[in-house]
């Protein structure tokens, strides 16, 4: 079933996202804010849901051998703030570079200003392991001084939010949209093919809105599958990983969900299958 769900994620959501998001980066001065927009939200969605269905694909894979592999993805998108997400994205690079590059630069038993700069200087190690070029570079920059800033300013968000009284479920789901939007935000660098490429994204989403360019029939099936897969995760939220649990369930619902996702692969996966965004790592 993890194999059949990592299909889905891959078929269904992450390669019909990658015709409009590759149509739009593709060709950024043919197009305009609104559209960026969309594509901005659309990559969110396809590398999430490639190198998951990845992940998905290869754990489920070893199983099958007798072989467990970590969890790699835990519902990021639902991350309260950036290092939530990274605790839930990507789990095996950002144990490695917490491992390997935050802690042996003394992590944050050095003070606070030398906590900020490691964080700084493992992000920026992180964005140039996925490519040589400034993209990446800001991409990690990004990401390691939102991150230093978080640090520095907890124990006033804490306080503020509890003089304000915010009640917890309209705090917690501020928090979720913020940090997506973020996230969003930062994946712009990651998608564009340049710096200054994605610099032009940015600039059109904040001033040149139109109407948008909209690929109806990709959008709408990659649409139906995000649906599909964020109810999944947001019940396995509650009640844990729903491949385990539907392993435990009697033969009939586990051959139902089989051909539920064998169908949906087939009927809504996109043609002339692509490579996953991972092997280009």
């Amino acid at each position: 079933l993890l194999i059949l769900w990592g299909l889905f994620k891959k078929v269904v959501i992450a390669d019909r996202l990658s015709v409009y998001v590759d149509a739009v980066f593709g060709n950024v001065p043919e197009h305009n804010g609104l559209t960026y927009l969309i594509a901005t939200y659309a990559f969110a969605f396809q590398i999430y849901c490639d190198f998951s269905g990845y992940s998905d694909i290869a754990i489920g894979s070893a199983r099958l051998l007798g072989i467990d592999l970590m969890t790699n993805f835990r519902s990021p998108y639902f991350a309260r703030d950036l290092q939530d997400f990274w605790r839930r994205w990507h789990i095996s690079l950002s144990t490695w570079l917490r491992d390997y590059l935050y802690i042996p630069l003394g992590g944050n038993r050095v003070g606070s200003l030398r906590t900020y700069a490691n964080l700084m200087i493992t992000m920026l190690l992180g964005g140039l392991w996925h490519g040589a070029s400034w993209n990446f570079v800001a991409w990690g920059a990004l990401h390691g001084g939102a991150l230093a800033v978080l640090k520095a300013t907890s124990g006033f968000r804490e306080r503020l939010v509890a003089r304000m009284r915010i009640p917890s479920p309209v705090s917690v789901a501020a928090e979720i949209v913020v940090t997506f939007h973020f996230v969003c935000l930062t994946w712009i660098f990651f998608r564009a093919e340049t710096l200054a490429q994605a610099l032009q994204v940015i600039r059109g989403i904040a001033t040149d809105w139109g109407s948008p360019f909209i690929e109806a029939l990709p959008l709408a099936h990659a649409l139906l599958g995000i649906a599909v897969m964020l109810c999944v995760e947001l019940v396995q939220a509650n009640i844990g990983k729903l491949p385990s649990r539907i392993r435990l369930e009697p033969a009939t619902v586990r051959w139902m969900a089989y051909y539920a996702l064998f169908f949906a692969i087939a009927l809504l996966g996109a043609e002339g299958g692509r490579q996953f965004i991972y092997f280009q790592f």
